[in-house]
C-alpha cells in the first residue's frame, strides 16, 4: 500500500516535470507554444508539491496583468496592433501562397498564428466572444 502511494507520486511528479520540459522546447514553436503544457506540468506537479502550487495560483492569479500591459485600451495602441495584424496577415497569406521552401511556409504559419493572437488579445475581443457564446448558448437551453 505504501509503495503503491509513492509509486504514484514519482509517477505524477515525472510526469510533471516532463511536461515542464516540453514547454521548454516547443516554447519557441508558432501558437501557444509551451504555455498549455506548462500550467499541466505546474498542474501535476502542484498535487504533491506546494512550491508548484504557489507558483500556479500566483500565474493564474496575475497572467492577466500581462496582457493588459502588452495590450493597453490607448485607441492609438489598438490601432497599431490592429494594422500589425492585418500585415502578419497579408504576409502569411502571401508567403502560404508562394511557399517555395519550407522556411517560408514556417514563417507564413508563424506570422498568421501571431496575427490571430493579436487579434484576440487586442480590444479584448476573445472575452467579448466568450460572453457572446455563453449568452448563446444559456438561450438555447
Amino acid at each position: 500500500m505504501l509503495f503503491k502511494k509513492h509509486t504514484r507520486r514519482i509517477a505524477t511528479d515525472i510526469a510533471g516535470y516532463c511536461l515542464l520540459l516540453l514547454a521548454l522546447l516547443t516554447g519557441w514553436l508558432p501558437g501557444p507554444g509551451g504555455i498549455p503544457l506548462a500550467l499541466a506540468g505546474l498542474g501535476l506537479l502542484s498535487i504533491h508539491n506546494k512550491w508548484a502550487m504557489d507558483l500556479r495560483e500566483y500565474l493564474l492569479k496575475h497572467g492577466g496583468k500581462v496582457v493588459h500591459f502588452f495590450f493597453p485600451k490607448h485607441p492609438i495602441a489598438q490601432w497599431a496592433y490592429d494594422i500589425v495584424a492585418v500585415a502578419l496577415f497579408i504576409v502569411a497569406a502571401y508567403l502560404g501562397w508562394k511557399h517555395a521552401a519550407i522556411w517560408q511556409v514556417s514563417v507564413a504559419a508563424s506570422a498568421f498564428f501571431a496575427a490571430v493572437f493579436i487579434s484576440l488579445m487586442n480590444r479584448e475581443r476573445l472575452e467579448t466572444y466568450r460572453k457572446r457564446t455563453k449568452k448563446t448558448r444559456n438561450t438555447q437551453t
